[in-house]
């Protein structure tokens, strides 16, 4: 008698043999494992053998299942990792359902695109109060956010330098304003 089980990356309805109970196996579709329940144990009763007619187990151990049985749908073949966090997807996918991460170089300029205003983009008014009085150390942090490719970060260098040169100024015309009294 056969374990039935279902994987559940995929949905595939899967049959096992009874000496694969408690074990893990590999689903002959999407190749994550699945773990095949443990044998149920009941009263002893004398059941017809029903093997000698099933087909012949594959590579993970796992027996065929017909489309009447109620398979997921047809096995898609043609798959391939996610360049990002690896995961198996369809080969014609354009976003992955993992990590999101879109595929389609068309897709990725649009998105890009659209962005238009995002929190990136503007500094916060905490963030301009920061630039103003703290240029030095607004100025690095600004740096750092532009190595990281968040664009307010040029906006920050900027402003913290415009701040700097402004209280330089006014330094210096209250130096001179002192001196001449």
């Amino acid at each position: 008698m056969a374990i039935s089980c279902t994987c559940p990356s995929c949905g595939k309805k899967l049959k096992a043999p009874d000496s694969a109970a408690g074990k893990k196996a590999k689903c002959p579709q999407c190749g994550n494992p699945v773990q095949i329940p443990a044998e149920k144990i009941y009263d002893a009763e004398e059941v017809a053998d029903d093997e000698a007619g099933a087909p012949p187990e594959d590579e993970y151990g796992f027996q065929g299942v017909s489309e009447d049985e109620g398979s997921a749908g047809p096995a898609e073949p043609d798959r391939r990792p996610c360049p990002m966090c690896g995961e198996m997807i369809a080969a014609a996918a354009v976003k992955c359902r993992y990590c999101g991460e879109i595929l389609d170089a068309t897709l990725k300029k649009k998105k890009k695109k659209s962005r238009g205003g995002g929190d990136d983009d503007s500094l916060s008014g905490l963030e301009w109060v920061f630039c103003i009085l703290c240029g030095g150390i607004a100025c690095i942090v600004g740096i750092i956010y532009a190595i990281q490719g968040k664009p307010k970060g040029l906006k920050m260098v900027g402003v913290s330098l415009l701040a700097q040169l402004f209280w330089g100024a006014i330094r210096v015309f209250l130096e001179m304003a002192l001196k001449n009294q």
